[in-house]
């Protein structure tokens, strides 16, 4: 009986050893594949075609280092629709909105930090890099920031995007390009209907 803790540290390492290694790549929603079968210049156009769809513009591009900086965005609801707007909403929109049914489909939060029904703008930020790998095959890379502004009239903490933005980004990228990303399977993502400043 005195041998079975010593035991059970052991028989942890063994399993732990034997058991398989995930697959490569499966942590990645085929949605969310990000090399291209195409060209840079391809990829480039297809990219700012697919922030045009999304409607928010970029607020500085640089071909030659395959950057675009969005512009700023803020993200509150007026009469019941979402907008995205490049300016701060006034204080009688901002006291009569509230995303947290927006900031759970976009976003990982923890209630324990801050309740997401306080939420009732989000200041969002995003950069993308388009970078070329070979002739034929390109890699975007988006970094999307979401930080929300509460009813007590502070920020919360930058909450974790869940890859939904960025999934209608590369879907719309990848119906420009008329193909697949490299180890995708094609599926379509329902987007968000899009009109002029609201999605």
């Amino acid at each position: 009986m005195k041998r079975i803790p010593y035991l059970i540290p052991l028989l942890l390492i063994f399993a732990l050893c034997c058991a398989k290694p995930p697959k490569r790549g499966a942590e990645i929603p085929p949605e969310l594949n990000n090399v291209f079968n195409a060209s840079f210049n391809q990829t480039w156009s297809a990219t700012l075609a697919g922030l045009e769809w999304i409607k928010w513009s970029p607020a500085f591009t640089d071909k030659n280092e395959g950057t675009i900086r969005l512009k700023e965005a803020y993200v509150y609801r007026r009469s019941g629709n979402l907008f995205r707007a490049y300016h701060w909403p006034s204080i009688e929109e901002a006291k009569k909105s509230g995303i947290d049914d927006y900031l759970e489909k976009i976003a990982y939060y923890d209630n324990t930090i801050f309740n997401s029904n306080e939420a009732i703008i989000s200041q969002e930020s995003m950069e993308i890099r388009v970078i070329s790998l070979s002739k034929s095959q390109t890699k975007v890379v988006i970094n999307y920031k979401i930080k929300p502004y509460l009813k007590s009239g502070k920020f919360g903490d930058q909450v974790m995007s869940r890859g939904y933005i960025e999934s209608l980004i590369l879907q719309r990228i990848r119906e420009k390009l008329k193909g697949k990303p490299i180890g995708g399977n094609g599926k379509t993502v329902k987007g968000i209907r899009v009109v002029y400043g609201q999605f």
